[in-house]
């Protein structure tokens, strides 16, 4: 392996959860030696695009990848656009407002609008891989992917059980996707975080693909029916608002 696919190697793996190692766990798990790995880190942190956290001895994605992520959504032509409409979203809901972005074989989450207190206001998780079994955007974002596709995504990767209400089981897991495809939107009921639900849309390009999504998460407590059907068809038409405008950026 060369140094240049090393080196993407250890920021792919650091993009994935707990998103912190040490240096002997990222060896490890690489496949690279020790000093190999050090030498590495040494010259992506000097360059920005890892941090190394002295007192814990541990290693996390750093701002020019951030940086790079959101030259990337912009050159996907997602970020100015959805931007003000999450934005608006988020004005008439008072809930928090995510969109997330698929790329490869992952989904991750790319912007968010929440106010002081709301759900998500004190989580950074921009930027980081989402498990495609937790979450309405990521679920949302699964869903509208090849299904052959997905079924060997699913035979590569181990499913986390983030609450008791976590689907685990990858026959289940396809069985929810296509209710999501069939009724165009998903629903997350304290499936990702205890305490939270949510509500994802697909955004279509111009060519009828999906590679973003955009979700409401709000507590439990406010998800009542006239709620839940007020928030769907607010996104609806936010995501057809930004599925209009990507069809004429490019």
């Amino acid at each position: 392996m060369k140094s240049a696919e090393k080196a993407l190697s250890l920021l792919k793996r650091l993009g994935d959860p707990p998103y912190e190692l040490g240096l002997k766990e990222l060896a490890e798990e690489v496949g690279i030696g020790k000093s190999g790995t050090y030498k590495l880190l040494e010259s992506l942190r000097r360059q920005g695009f890892v941090i190394q956290d002295a007192s814990r001895k541990t290693y996390h994605l750093g701002p020019l990848v951030l940086r790079l992520g959101n030259v990337y959504s912009q050159y996907k032509g997602i970020g100015d656009i959805a931007l003000p409409v999450m934005e608006s979203i988020m004005e008439r809901t008072d809930q928090s407002i995510t969109l997330s972005i698929w790329e490869g074989e992952r989904a991750f989450a790319a912007y968010k609008r929440t106010r002081p207190g709301k759900v998500y206001d004190a989580i950074d998780f921009i930027g980081k891989s989402l498990p495609i079994n937790a979450g309405a955007s990521a679920m949302a974002l699964a869903a509208f992917q090849d299904p052959d596709r997905i079924r060997l995504i699913l035979e590569k990767v181990a499913l986390e059980k983030r609450t008791p209400y976590t689907i685990t089981d990858k026959e289940r897991l396809l069985e929810e996707y296509e209710k999501i495809r069939n009724r165009g939107y998903s629903i997350e009921d304290e499936v990702f975080n205890l305490g939270d639900f949510s509500v994802g849309v697909p955004i279509f390009d111009r060519n009828n693909a999906v590679w973003a999504s955009m979700a409401l998460t709000a507590p439990k407590a406010e998800a009542s029916p006239s709620n839940i059907e007020m928030w769907i068809q607010i996104l609806k038409n936010g995501a057809e608002e930004i599925s209009d405008k990507l069809k004429f950026r490019h």
